[in-house]
């Protein structure tokens, strides 16, 4: 019971406290790009798929390759980017083959989102901590539902922004830079402390 509740633990801390976009800044600059839920909801969900299969193969390479030989972080930078390509690729062709349809509707999303930062420095985190393969899943869960609980609030703000009598000069991209600047001051508060990494 214990065990489970450090796991728990593990996924809130990543969704919540940790959270990808408000204290580590992982997936500002592609978020802007995003237009509507569809969007948002498909883009958190690729992913969450792309950090679980990608994080699961990284850590199976970290314990059975990795970590006895004693590998560099370049170089596991390096295999891990290798890995995230690779599973990028099988998602890409298994959605245009599968799902004709929406993979037209949302191809430029699923571009866009498999090959992203937070993926890589969720996986990175992981090996830095040396977490075991259901601290990691835990872990790369709560970072997607993070990812997504932080868009959809953004897009909400956004909404809501573009509703409210705001100075010309901030409309648009300059106000909503501030509010992630403000939410993520918040969220720092929440820590406390500094964020290893």
């Amino acid at each position: 019971m214990a065990g489970f509740v450090k796991l728990l633990m593990i996924a809130f801390t990543a969704a919540m406290v940790e959270n990808a976009i408000f204290s580590r800044a992982l997936v500002t600059r592609k978020m802007l790009f995003l237009k509507n839920r569809e969007e948002i909801l498909t883009f958190s969900a690729v992913i969450t798929l792309m950090t679980v299969i990608s994080g699961v193969i990284c850590c199976a390479a970290d314990s059975l390759v990795l970590y006895p030989r004693g590998v560099s972080i370049y170089i596991r930078s390096a295999l891990y980017v290798l890995i995230m390509a690779a599973v990028h690729t099988a998602m890409i062709v298994a959605a245009s083959r599968k799902a004709g349809e929406w993979y037209a509707r949302a191809k430029n999303v699923l571009l866009m989102a498999g090959y992203n930062v937070a993926v890589l420095g969720t996986i990175l985190l992981c090996s830095f901590n040396r977490y075991n393969l259901w601290e990691r899943l835990f872990y790369f869960v709560g970072t997607g539902v993070g990812v997504t609980l932080a868009l959809v609030l953004l897009d909400v703000a956004n909404q809501n922004i573009a509703m409210s009598r705001v100075p010309r000069i901030f409309r648009g991209l300059p106000i909503l830079l501030l509010y992630i600047g403000i939410l993520s001051l918040a969220f720092y508060g929440l820590i406390g402390h500094p964020i290893t990494f």
